[in-house]
């Protein structure tokens, strides 16, 4: 019941796009701390975050089949 509501909210496009961008700005954030001090483990954070936060964007949602 939770996990169906859960699931509901989630496949948003709004609420998606949302989540994405904040993950995408929170990467771009430690991507150029990174780049400032010199410390490419933040970096290389920062990129993999980036890359997740656009995996994560509303062209992503894929419709479930209806079980018969």
């Amino acid at each position: 019941m939770i996990g169906d509501a859960l699931s509901k909210w989630w496949s948003r496009p709004g609420v998606r796009l949302r989540i994405a961008r904040v993950v995408v700005v929170v990467g771009v954030v430690l991507g150029v701390f990174g780049v400032l001090s010199g410390r490419y483990g933040f970096l290389f954070a920062g990129i993999v975050i980036v890359g997740l936060g656009a995996g994560l964007g509303p062209a992503r949602i894929r419709k479930r089949r209806e079980e018969r």
